[in-house]
């Protein structure tokens, strides 16, 4: 059983990881060198307007229901009574794999532009940026405990699934702003220099998927460290560092 939990465990971070990469080639149209220039975000399409958005809006609610409820305390409990609790995580990493497979496949471009850069050089920044943005993302999952959030240290650890992970702790990019994974998601779905109705379409989404996601989630840290957690919402912005920061 140890065996089949490993396995389950790395593949379900293999594919999480490489997940993640193919949707930051798709939010912004690097599918090409890989020759998967179809699967770009604003690759050709003969859709209808409305059916493209329709599509396009369910997959971002597909994406926002899935990543959302999965995470919710509730749902974890419902879960480890049909799997064992330390393959809980891996299981959450493999339906988002899944989800993000099926947005970047089923996705119905909308190319009327919104925005178009022309500059190299600002281009070129922009892009920066948006790596940048992603790059804080995941560096943050590692100020925290990278291989914990991507259930692998769970699947290899069954006597203590969760060890080191329900201490509250306030590292690096989360002494500036309590969320520094969502805020690299928020920088790199702004940062684009070419802004199309799809690509403008999924920024909403995923912002608002964000919002939303940032409210159920700080309801559950309060619940679990109360006070704790109370103080440093107080003093910490969530997404983006304040200048008039308050002293602790």
């Amino acid at each position: 059983m140890k065996l089949i939990g490993y396995l389950y465990g790395s593949l379900s971070y293999l594919l999480g990881v490489a997940s993640l990469v193919a949707f930051i080639l798709f939010a912004n149209n690097f599918m090409a060198p890989l020759g998967l220039e179809s699967l770009n975000i604003d690759s050709p399409n003969t859709a209808t307007l409305g059916s493209a958005l329709l599509i396009n809006l369910l997959l971002i609610a597909l994406f926002g229901v899935q990543h959302s409820v999965m995470a919710r305390p509730g749902f974890k409990n419902s879960l480890t009574k049909l799997l064992p609790k330390h393959l809980e995580r891996s299981t959450y990493v493999l339906a988002t794999a899944a989800v993000i497979a099926i947005t970047i496949y089923y996705w119905q471009p909308m190319t009327s532009s919104l925005w178009q850069i022309d500059s190299p050089l600002a281009r070129q920044l922009i892009t920066v940026i948006y790596f940048l943005g992603w790059t804080i993302t995941l560096v943050a999952t590692f100020m925290l405990n990278h291989f914990h959030l991507f259930g692998l240290q769970q699947s290899f650890r069954p006597e203590e699934p969760d060890a080191g992970s329900k201490v509250f702790k306030t590292p690096m990019f989360y002494s500036l702003v309590r969320h520094p994974i969502q805020t690299g998601v928020v920088i790199g779905m702004l940062a684009t220099p070419d802004m199309t109705v799809g690509r403008a379409v999924l920024a909403v989404g995923m912002i608002a998927y964000v919002a939303i996601g940032l409210y159920c989630e700080e309801r559950d840290l309060m619940a679990e460290f109360g006070d704790t957690y109370g103080d440093y919402r107080k003093r910490v912005p969530a997404l983006f560092p304040s200048p008039r920061r308050r002293k602790s």
